[in-house]
């Protein structure tokens, strides 16, 4: 398990910090700021109004200069409040795009993050498995917890019949995993197009030819199905059938390209045990009949 393990490893999640909150914050004072302004401009327009009654009533200046000194407060408060205008406008632009920009590359980052540690947490629990058929059915169970699945089958490539054989399924109907290709008779040629040409392949809406997700309610058509092929070092292990009521978005594919070699391994390591077992036993068998056959002219030991 030693290179599941490492592949596992160089997948650590990263770190996100909080720094979409300091940048909703940021915005948050950005927005008081250009207020507080509108604010500072309108008092200062009321002041200069209040400043040249005070002057005209009292006297203080010669008849009609009163008005001409109001008249200027007020040019100087409407030049002030269309500069502060005119400089929130372009540096809030700047501001905003540039906050814009960090909200979406955190969101990027905690989208990575999650990704990153589903994959360590479902390649742990691989590397648990003790049979190919436990393996497949913590594969369907750890992406069911990690993505909108509502229905997979997992199926393994036999090389020398060219075919493939169902070993796990997950929230399909069926008494058991073979039942579900019989029961969905149009996606056993699918599975078999994406094992023999090792593309994936995504169906948007592909219609209850394929196959009808069940649940307590009933029966429902997909809205996205997805069938990716397992392989790894030029070695073909099987395919991976999922189907969502919804789309499973980019970052699913990122996941499942990431965990299919780690599963792949983790495969590979269980098949050679399972032949080595049963290399182990046809040995003990032929040996415990060799000292058990007498053979011509010889007696039993």
């Amino acid at each position: 398990m030693e290179d599941a393990r490492a592949a596992a490893a160089s997948t650590r999640p990263l770190p996100v910090v909080g720094g979409a909150l300091r940048l909703h914050e940021l915005r948050r004072s950005l927005s008081r700021l250009g207020w507080r302004l509108a604010l500072l401009n309108l008092s200062l327009l009321l002041l200069a109004a209040a400043a040249g009654s005070v002057v005209e009533a009292m006297d203080l200046l010669p008849p009609g200069s009163a008005g001409w000194l109001l008249l200027c407060s007020a040019a100087m408060v409407l030049f002030f409040s269309l500069l502060c205008l005119l400089l929130r406008l372009t540096v809030g632009r700047e501001v905003l795009a540039a906050l814009s920009a960090a909200e979406a590359s955190l969101r990027h980052a905690d989208a990575e993050s999650r990704r990153r540690a589903c994959l360590v947490e479902l390649s742990s629990h691989l590397q648990q498995a003790q049979s190919p058929a436990e393996l497949a059915r913590q594969l369907l169970s750890g992406l069911a917890r990690s993505l909108p699945v509502h229905q997979g089958l997992c199926c393994y490539w036999d090389e020398g019949s060219q075919s493939l054989n169902a070993v796990a399924r997950y929230g399909a109907d069926g008494a058991d995993e073979a039942q579900v290709l019989v029961r969905q008779p149009e996606l056993a040629p699918l599975l078999l197009e994406v094992a023999r040409s090792r593309r994936s392949i995504t169906l948007a809406n592909p219609g209850p030819g394929y196959l009808l997700i069940s649940s307590g309610l009933g029966d429902a058509e997909p809205a996205e199905l997805l069938i990716h092929p397992i392989e790894h070092l030029g070695r073909l292990f099987g395919v991976l059938e999922l189907a969502s009521l919804q789309p499973l978005g980019e970052a699913a594919g990122l996941l499942i390209q990431e965990i299919t070699p780690v599963f792949a391994m983790c495969l590979d390591i269980l098949q050679r045990a399972e032949r080595s077992e049963t290399l182990l036993k046809q040995t003990r068998v032929a040996e415990a009949v060799r000292q058990t056959d007498p053979g011509p002219g010889g007696r039993a030991a």
